[in-house]
């Protein structure tokens, strides 16, 4: 059994190359291409799924144990500079990573204590996949964990690798399903399916991509923030209401039990949880909301939709990190039913004309108001009052 595990790693690590298209939805968000040799990995990508699009530049030295033991990043943007270029450089040795940042001629120098084995993280390069599938089936088993830690933070964070059979690997974030490739025989990955998690990309293997044709074309036409976020202010009957949420749009794509499943609690939005804030007490279908802030989420569902009220607003933490003042707000997928304030009822109904972008507004409605949250052909409105004191 070692021997066969050995045997797939080795093979993983055997030249190949080729190129990735990643879409969401109806558009192309990225296009990669790689060449990986024994003991090197060379990757370039062009990406617009920001303003300015950008170019990415991976030079990687690989371990025989499926480790990476240097790495060379580069980011330009796509046209005029409307953004400096940033040159990472990183070596990997035993715990410890340590990092040179260069941006605008100035280099920033760091380092942070990693679990052994670390690997790179950088956000849809699936040559990098690629290369945990690798360290994974040099560990052994199915569940494996790897961590990885992205240049942007001082924490390293696991990944959970899989091998549910010999042509599929899973790879899942903490708390998220796990994006789905499609592998050979040698665990080289021909595709990837990330529907069931929150980035929702579809990636195709195809044997090479003009990355120049593309980045002239997608430098006039980058999609920016692919849900960017957003707020809604109100005062309502002598209340000041506040809707911080992230605006996910269609792409085309079909969205409630589509994008967003039937019977599954739904972030209400995209990224960070929906926080909502009331200076006074409100009563939502009879339920009393006090003043105070939350997290709204909502439960879709062909029988009726539910909107939940939680208590939760910052990020999940143990010991002494519960403590610290810069704790970071609540993730999407971090929702727990034991900070449940309420559960209520709330109508939806068929709007005429699909909406683009997941839409909330907040709109004064008798001696209270309407929370009214628009996306596809679907409207949820949830009436609300000022609770009079008794």
């Amino acid at each position: 059994m070692h021997f066969l595990i050995y045997l797939l790693a080795a093979l993983a690590q055997a030249p190949d190359s080729g190129a990735f298209v990643i879409t969401l939805g109806k558009d192309t968000i990225g296009v990669e291409r790689f060449t990986r040799t024994a003991d090197r990995l060379v990757d370039d990508m062009v990406m617009r799924d920001r303003a300015p699009a950008i170019t990415r530049h991976l030079v990687a030295q690989l371990g025989a144990d499926g480790t990476i033991t240097s790495l060379a990043f580069d980011i330009k943007p796509v046209g005029p500079p409307d953004a400096p270029p940033v040159h990472t450089a990183a070596r990997y040795t035993g715990d410890e990573v340590y990092i040179d940042l260069t941006r605008d001629g100035r280099t920033t120098a760091s380092h942070v204590d990693t679990p052994h084995g670390v690997l790179p993280f950088i956000n849809y390069c699936y040559a990098l996949y690629a290369q945990f599938g690798v360290r994974a089936r040099m560990l052994g088993g199915s569940p494996v964990t790897i961590s990885v830690l992205n240049f942007s933070s001082a924490t390293p964070f696991d990944l959970t690798v899989t091998f549910p059979s010999p042509d599929s690997m899973g790879v899942a974030f903490p708390n998220d399903p796990p994006t789905l490739f499609k592998v050979d025989g040698a665990g080289r990955i021909q595709g990837a399916d990330g529907r069931l998690t929150t980035q929702k990309v579809i990636v195709t293997r195809v044997p090479s991509v003009d990355l120049e044709t593309f980045a002239a074309a997608a430098g006039g036409r980058p999609l920016g923030q692919l849900s960017p976020p957003d707020s809604v202010r109100a005062q309502v009957a002598g209340t000041d209401i506040a809707i911080y949420y992230g605006r996910p749009s269609m792409r085309g794509r079909k969205i409630f039990g589509g994008v967003v499943p039937w019977d599954r609690v739904w972030r209400t939005g995209a990224n960070f949880a929906t926080r909502f804030s009331t200076s006074a007490d409100l009563e939502v279908a009879g339920k009393t909301i006090p003043k105070g802030t939350y997290t709204l989420w909502t439960l879709p569902s062909r029988a009726g939709w539910k909107l939940i009220v939680s208590r939760q607003t910052l990020a999940p933490c143990d010991g002494e990190a519960c403590i610290v003042g810069s704790r970071p707000r609540l993730w999407g997928t971090d929702y727990a039913a034991d900070s449940d304030l309420v559960r209520v009822d709330v109508q939806t109904e068929q709007l005429p004309e699909p909406v683009e972008q997941f839409t909330i507004a907040i709109v004064p409605q008798g001696k209270g108001g309407l929370i009214r949250m628009d996306w596809e052909t679907t409207r949820i409105a949830i009436p609300f009052t000022r609770k009079q004191a008794s």
